[in-house]
């Protein structure tokens, strides 16, 4: 019969099947292990933002378009895909309803440009 019967939980390295502590790296090891889901620590990442967050973007983007420039703009400067795509639409929504906003203006009269 083989003396190495099962591994360490934690390295995955070979341990005897008397072996309670792990040779490699030192941690105690319970009878039977467990084969781990994951073989390395990866961060939980959700991309994906909240109803709050969106609808406060929009209302910003509505209401204040030179702020949602400003948060459009850092964003874009991200290096996830998914925040550089938002702060895109975000810098140009902002955009068009800023020129929105001056042609309703001079189409009102309240904002008169003399040349």
């Amino acid at each position: 019969m083989s003396r190495i019967s099962r591994v360490c939980s934690y390295c995955e390295k070979p341990m005897g099947a008397d072996e309670f502590k792990c040779k490699s790296c030192g941690n105690l090891v319970a009878t039977k292990t467990a084969q781990p889901e994951r073989t390395h620590m990866a961060e939980d990442y959700s991309p994906i933002l909240d109803r709050f967050a969106i609808v406060l973007l929009v209302v910003i983007t509505i209401f204040f378009p030179p702020i949602a420039m400003i948060i459009g703009g850092v964003m874009l400067f991200n290096d996830h895909p998914y925040k550089k795509d938002t702060g895109k639409l975000l810098v140009t929504s902002a955009m068009v309803l800023m020129i929105v906003f001056i042609f309703i203006f001079i189409g009102t009269g309240t904002l008169t440009i003399s040349l």
